[in-house]
C-alpha cells in the first residue's frame, strides 16, 4: 500500500502488468507514454477503446486503471520513456518500484543503472507475440538466518 510504482510505456505488456498490481492494492502510480491511441492499440490492449482514439495513451490507461481501485493514487507524464531517462534520470529515484516494457537496449542498459543507484527496484519486460523475456535488476540483498 506504500509502494509507488512507475510504468514506462503503456502497451499490452506494461497495461495487464500494472492492471495486476492496481488489483492488489498499492499506493500510487505514474505511468509514462508520450504515444496517442492508435487503431492498432484497440485489439490488444484491453485499457483503451475507441473514444480513446488520438488521446494520450498514458491518460487512457492511467483513467481506467484508477476506476479498478480508487484508492490507488493514479498520475501520467505524457513523454516518451526513452527521453526521459536521457533527460531527467533523478525522476526515477522517487519511486519502489519502475516497470520498463519495450524499451531499446540503450536506453535499458541506463535505466537500468540509473535505478541500482537510487535503489529502485526495476523490471524490464518485452513481449514478441507469444514469446517475450522479464528481467527483475536490483541491488544484491542478502538474507543470512541466525539460530
Amino acid at each position: 500500500e506504500k509502494s509507488n510504482i512507475c510504468l514506462l510505456n503503456c502497451g499490452p505488456t506494461g497495461s495487464e502488468t500494472l492492471k495486476n498490481l492496481v488489483l492488489g492494492g498499492i499506493g500510487s502510480i505514474t505511468v509514462v507514454d508520450g504515444s496517442k491511441v492508435e487503431v492498432g492499440d484497440l485489439g490488444n490492449n484491453f485499457l483503451v477503446d475507441e473514444s480513446s482514439l488520438g488521446q494520450s495513451k498514458a491518460k487512457c490507461v492511467c483513467s481506467f486503471l484508477q476506476k479498478l481501485n480508487d484508492a490507488v493514487k493514479a498520475k501520467y507524464v505524457e513523454e516518451y520513456p526513452n527521453a526521459l531517462i536521457e533527460t531527467n534520470p533523478s525522476f526515477f529515484s522517487q519511486f519502489t518500484l519502475v516497470v520498463a516494457t519495450q524499451l531499446v537496449e540503450s536506453s535499458m542498459v541506463k535505466l537500468d543503472r540509473i535505478c541500482r543507484n537510487a535503489n529502485v527496484i526495476l523490471i524490464f519486460a518485452r513481449s514478441y507475440g507469444l514469446t517475450g523475456f522479464v528481467r527483475i535488476s536490483l541491488k544484491e540483498h542478502t538474507v543470512i538466518e541466525l539460530k
